[in-house]
């Protein structure tokens, strides 16, 4: 039996013998093992009997919906793209026309979105067995247990959520909760309680945020960090206001959860999970050498603009600058370029340019992430301007385009971005001109 087919056995198992049992819980909703199955059930039927072309998409606002659909589009061996509810229309809308006019597969599966290392958005689809084994090796690394709670902060259309803490949850037959985008310190610490969550998975910037403080009566056993590498600070904070152990993940979009350090390592995101290899090959830069991860099981494929569909098999760059020691541990030291990572929502800087770019006062822009205060990556827009400016207006023409974490928060009008002498915008000298 395929792991996907497992994945069903064992929620249908788990709704006979414990059909009480919460299987994932939210603000809005929760539902039983036995509800998720008989929806799930009901779900797959539906998409049976309307028949067309097999690949659904979902806007993903409830952790709830979406284990139904990720369980019945499982179940029927259906394609599924997840969408961020927080996105606009046309980003919606490009990626339902990438995903569905996908050339056909033998092998479909979970549908996510990417900014990739290079140009717009692509989609990413994971076959069901993939996303499943994989799941399955991230619940043996953190020592999952049937019964126990996963709470995660990162919304439901996000891997680190999907993969890492729904899926994985319901393989290891634990409960899964979900909380609202932008959970603060008090809202947080009464979920922790009202749940008895053992394993609460973020990200560096909300773990600084919850640093000044979490009152609660319970500790859940591991905090897990992904997102961008935990500096000293955010360490030190969090063991002076909090204390509660806490160790690093590494994972992506297109290969799932590949790395978890449960030892504490304060420089290391841990060695590769089971059925993962991590590796590294130079790049010739300074900060590292770019990692390389090889997956086993049926390859993602990555579907470009262009109706592409790119099979991601074989050892494969992931675009992280690391290095890889002796013992397999994986330290992670940036990126090679292109993405900027805002509290582990990866965003393409050609995207958001492209979009500046459509604005009739704007000549040329560039931008760029601020990380002078750790774990607050900001984005910064630096344009060039033919007249006056329209602050306002530019503002609300990205608001309308683009999702909200991907709207800089500072623009910087400027003469002339600096440039090589090939013509190339200097990223690396912008900043200098405003800090």
């Amino acid at each position: 039996m395929n792991p996907a087919a497992e994945l069903s056995a064992r929620i249908e198992g788990l709704a006979a013998a414990a059909p009480d049992c919460p299987a994932v819980v939210s603000a809005e909703a929760s539902v039983t093992y036995a509800e998720l199955a008989r929806r799930a059930r009901r779900q797959a039927e539906r998409w049976r009997t309307e028949g067309g072309s097999g690949r659904q998409d979902l806007v993903a606002d409830d952790p709830v919906t979406v284990a139904v659909a990720l369980v019945a589009a499982a179940t029927r061996g259906a394609g599924l793209l997840l969408l961020d509810a927080e996105g606009r229309p046309a980003e919606h809308e490009r990626a339902r026309a990438l995903f569905r006019g996908a050339p056909p597969t033998a092998t479909p599966g979970l549908g996510l979105t990417t900014s990739g290392v290079d140009g717009p958005p692509k989609c990413v689809e994971r076959p069901w067995a993939a996303v499943a084994a994989n799941s399955a090796a991230f619940a043996a690394a953190l020592g999952l247990r049937e019964g126990e709670t996963v709470l995660c902060t990162t919304p439901p259309h996000h891997s680190y959520a999907v993969c890492g803490g729904i899926v994985t949850a319901l393989t290891a037959g634990a409960t899964y909760v979900g909380v609202p985008r932008r959970t603060g310190p008090r809202a947080l610490a009464a979920a922790v309680d009202a749940h008895r969550v053992d394993v609460l998975l973020s990200v560096p910037l909300l773990y600084q945020w919850y640093a000044a403080g979490l009152p609660t009566r319970h500790a859940p056993r591991l905090c897990v960090s992904a997102g961008s590498p935990l500096t000293p600070g955010h360490r030190s904070a969090w063991e002076r206001g909090v204390g509660w152990r806490l160790v690093e993940h590494f994972g992506t979009s297109e290969y799932g959860m590949l790395t978890v350090d449960t030892t504490g390592r304060p420089d290391s995101v841990g060695p590769a999970v089971d059925g993962v290899r991590v590796s590294v090959e130079p790049v010739g830069h300074r900060h590292g050498d770019e990692v390389v991860v090889t997956v086993s099981g049926a390859p993602a494929r990555l579907l470009h603009a262009d109706g592409r569909a790119e099979l991601l098999d074989g050892p494969r760059r992931t675009g992280d600058l690391g290095t890889v020691d002796p013992a397999g541990h994986l330290s992670l030291l940036g990126r090679v370029g292109g993405v900027i990572n805002v509290a582990g929502n990866k965003v393409s800087a050609t995207e958001v340019e492209a979009v500046v770019s459509a604005h009739p006062s704007v000549r040329e822009c560039a931008l760029v992430g601020d990380s002078s205060v750790p774990g607050a990556t900001r984005l910064c827009l630096f344009v060039e301007v033919d007249g006056v400016l329209d602050r306002q207006a530019l503002h609300r023409h990205l608001a309308a385009t683009l999702a909200p974490y991907k709207v800089p928060q500072a623009v910087y009008e400027v003469e002339a971005l600096p440039r090589s002498a090939a013509g190339k915008v200097l990223r690396s000298e912008l900043l200098r001109l405003v800090l």
